[in-house]
């Protein structure tokens, strides 16, 4: 049996190995901050470049005629609503469904049997009785082919007098009911939303290109569908951002203008999307792009109730709300927003009253406080070590910015003026990341994040329903989520479509360890 001495020698070893652990464990997220953010960046520039091709392709599509500002951000349009209506308008008329020949673009005829080929109850061999036909299409690059599938019922000749029972084949598909199929939804989405083509020139491309007639219409429905059917990979991306390990979320926001309007928000001009991102120091990249009709946080920010931990953000003073309806959560407003107030003070004056300007002072102590977090990365220091670090550097120059901002007498109504009254409102919520070293001094990530969808909007400009614009935030959250996790758009769509049914959804999240395995 161990004595007192070496079960507490024992116990001082395991508590240095704890600590080895930790240490190590640290310096794992620091690499992992430095690689989420490469990649965030990398990104960035490719969406900047995408830009710029993507107007430039948008004008060469749009006839001279034809103004920019009328092609929609999203075509995911409220068509069932519309049949709906058209059925009323042509009540007690006779409705002739429009009739498209898939027989004559048929390639493949598959045979679907129930998997009974012999009689339960008696052995004998089972019959044909009937047979159901449904279109599917399948994508292939640059090639599309349309399958005929014929499915079977079944049934026992010497059984139908006593019992008269059906044997129908199993159907586990997602998109069953249209010709939709995994491979063409992730055609379709992929470029709508990560390459950015109009449905309606997508349509065309389909038709005149690859043969196969189809119309924005068709497309907006596909998108609708795909929308509903992804909504719990969605659903549960949004619990895994709330849960994240460094108790840190990037919230910014942005306007989208919405062209169909109900009745109730007949005379609203904007509406706008949310975006929430992880900080780099986590594993499981996510964003997510939350549409709601007006800016009010209440509805956006539902399921952030329970949040515990740090949001960063804007001195917009929704996310005021959100802390007062939350006393978990704690805000980190933006040094980037308050610096870039006194750089454009600066920017009217000449180099003697820059100096002389109080402006100056406040930029010149902000600018000390940058310069340290640039050290602490360039050091490549731990969450830890950057908390000791700011403990002891910040405080002499909160102490000094406290001095100018609140014993400055700026002139009334003046740029200054506005500068310290916006740095007033927000100071509280400026000196979160002091005590947390996974806490950034700027909302940059949030902002990097808004980017992607603010390209789609300057091309396509509006939306065109709001329950598109939902559809286009959900899709988007996770087709953007595929990107930062450098998983390929397309590929991940079609499986997750294949295997919503099949597999545990932990198992299909962009951000899986199954789906990286796959790359």
């Amino acid at each position: 049996m161990k004595t007192n001495e070496e079960l507490i020698k024992e116990l001082e070893e395991a508590k240095k190995y704890i600590k080895k652990l930790e240490r190590e464990k640290e310096e794992a997220l620091v690499k992992l901050y430095e690689t989420n953010k490469k990649l965030d960046e990398a990104l960035l520039k490719i969406s900047v470049y995408q830009e710029k091709y993507n107007i430039a392709r948008t004008k060469q599509f749009i006839p001279s005629i034809e103004k920019l500002e009328s092609i929609v951000v999203n075509e995911v349009e409220e068509t069932l609503k519309k049949q709906k209506e058209n059925k009323k308008t042509n009540k007690g008329k006779k409705y002739n469904k429009p009739i498209f020949d898939y027989e004559k673009y048929v390639t493949e005829t598959r045979y679907i049997y129930p998997e009974e080929k012999v009689c339960p109850e008696c052995g004998k061999e089972l019959k044909e009785i009937s047979s159901k036909i449904r279109y599917v299409v399948e994508v292939i690059p640059s090639k599309i082919k349309v399958i005929k599938l014929i499915k079977v019922s079944m049934k026992c000749p010497e059984c139908n007098k006593r019992n008269n029972k059906i044997y129908y084949p199993l159907c586990n598909e997602n998109l069953i009911g249209s010709i939709l199929t995994p491979s063409l939804a992730a055609f379709i989405a992929y470029h709508k939303y990560e390459l950015g083509i109009p449905l309606e020139h997508l349509a065309k491309h389909i038709t005149n290109s690859i043969g196969f007639d189809i119309n924005k219409e068709n497309l907006s429905n596909y998108m609708a569908k795909v929308g509903t059917i992804l909504e719990p990979i969605y659903e549960k991306m949004k619990e895994d951002l709330l849960n994240n390990k460094s108790k840190v979320i990037h919230s910014d926001e942005t306007t989208l203008v919405v062209t169909k309007r109900d009745e109730a928000n007949k005379d609203r001009k904007k509406s706008y999307v949310y975006v929430y991102t992880s900080s780099y120091y986590d594993e499981k990249q996510i964003r997510i792009y939350d549409f709601h009709e007006s800016r009010s946080i209440d509805e956006t920010t539902k399921w952030l109730k329970n949040y515990d931990g740090v949001v960063e953000c804007d001195n917009y003073s929704g996310y005021d709300k959100l802390k007062l309806n939350n006393s978990n959560i704690m805000l980190q407003k933006c040094w980037a927003h308050v610096r870039r107030r006194y750089a454009d003070i600066l920017k009217n004056l000449n180099e003697k009253q820059k100096k002389e300007s109080k402006a100056y002072l406040i930029l010149k102590e902000i600018g000390k406080l940058f310069d340290l977090e640039k050290q602490y990365r360039k050091d490549k220091l731990t969450p830890s070590q950057i908390v000791e670090a700011r403990k002891k550097n910040v405080p002499p120059i909160k102490e000094k910015l406290y001095e100018l901002v609140y014993n400055s007498n700026p002139a009334k109504n003046s740029a200054l003026e506005k500068a310290i009254e916006y740095t007033k409102d927000c100071w509280d919520d400026l000196y979160t990341f002091v005590d947390n070293g996974y806490v950034e001094m700027t909302n940059n990530t949030a902002e990097r994040a808004v980017k992607p969808f603010v390209i789609q909007r300057k091309v396509f400009q509006t939306s065109g329903s709001y329950a598109g614009a939902r559809y286009t935030g959900k899709i988007f959250s996770i087709i953007q989520t595929c990107l930062i996790n450098n998983v390929n758009v397309e590929k991940y769509l079609e499986y997750v479509l294949n295997n919503l049914n099949r597999k545990p959804i932990e198992e299909l999240l962009p951000y899986s360890k199954e789906i990286r395995k796959m790359k």
